[in-house]
């Protein structure tokens, strides 16, 4: 398979997020006086829309209240992201590609001034010819922008690879029509993953051999 550009999603995928958000999720229902989530049942339950999932674990579901706890959820990130690291070898992939003169981008469902925050502080965005992210912060998934950013791309749909860590990234290259690689150390586990018409792998060493050898 020749692969000209790749597409990486961000939370889950290249940095390590998943227990970050978790505890901030866990902070608020707290204050809800509702229990809080394990690791586990979040990775085999976290979905997109986020307001399904937090419907799910108890959270009010109606507009203003979303608003509220979304609002809260992006403030603390905001105040801790800098305290999570990328994922291992995740660095080690993208400057091989880079090296391999293969182009990336990244497509996330993160607002998308925070994209440029995350990656300059990551030293990392230098490596990507476009960032696409969403014009709010209610975390409805990337439906709404992935057909833009694929348009602005110049490769054949059969050389583009995206790159993810959800279910909803696997919908996202099926509906776009391109490769896609899953991986399980992110925001949903394994045993979802596998049920998505994509390779799931755990390491991004095995990433470096499935695009380049």
């Amino acid at each position: 398979m020749k692969i000209s550009h790749i597409i990486w999603d961000w939370n889950g995928t290249i940095v390590d997020d998943t227990d970050l958000c978790v505890r901030i999720v866990n902070q608020i229902l707290n204050e809800f006086r509702l229990e809080p989530v394990p690791v586990k049942f979040y990775r085999n339950n976290f979905s997109f829309p986020v307001s399904q999932y937090y419907n799910k674990i108890g959270l009010p579901s109606d507009t203003t209240n979303y608003n509220k706890i979304s609002t809260r959820f992006i403030k603390e990130y905001r105040k801790i992201f800098y305290t999570i690291d990328l994922h291992d070898f995740v660095l080690d992939c993208i400057t091989q590609f880079k090296g391999n003169k293969i182009s990336q981008s990244i497509l996330s469902a993160s607002y998308r001034n925070d994209l440029e925050v995350f990656t300059a502080f990551y030293k990392i965005r230098h490596y990507f010819s476009k960032l696409s992210g969403v014009d709010n912060i209610h975390a409805n998934g990337k439906f709404d922008i992935a057909q833009s950013h694929l348009v602005g791309l110049t490769f054949p749909k059969s050389e583009i690879l995206l790159i993810g860590d959800t279910v909803h990234d696997a919908e996202i290259a099926s509906q776009l029509g391109i490769n896609c690689l899953l991986y399980s150390g992110g925001h949903n586990s394994k045993n979802l993953l596998s049920s998505c018409p994509f390779p799931v792998f755990d390491c991004f060493k095995d990433v470096l051999y499935f695009v380049i050898d």
